[in-house]
């Protein structure tokens, strides 16, 4: 049986985050559209933070995503050579 990888394990917590820090953002949204509403300059810094923080998420899955491990190369193991007396 294969060993699972540990990049692949950490590429998947990653995009755990990534998904749970993106429903905070919609969450807050949600439970504040009242004070949004009756207030245009909350409603532009939500907005600012909103894409710029999801700008740095996309990022981060981007650069995530393109994260390769190869194998580690197996240890040579050097023969004495044998060397001719003349």
């Amino acid at each position: 049986m294969a060993k699972p990888h540990h990049v692949n394990n950490a590429k998947a917590i990653v995009g755990l985050l990534i998904l749970a820090i993106a429903f905070v953002i919609f969450f807050k949204f949600w439970t504040n559209q009242d004070a949004f509403s009756g207030d245009p300059n909350a409603l532009r810094n939500y907005v600012i933070f909103a894409i710029v923080g999801g700008g740095f998420l996309v990022g981060l899955l981007y650069l995530t995503g393109q994260t390769k491990h190869d194998a580690p190369a197996k240890a040579k193991t050097s023969k004495p050579s044998k060397k001719k007396k003349k």
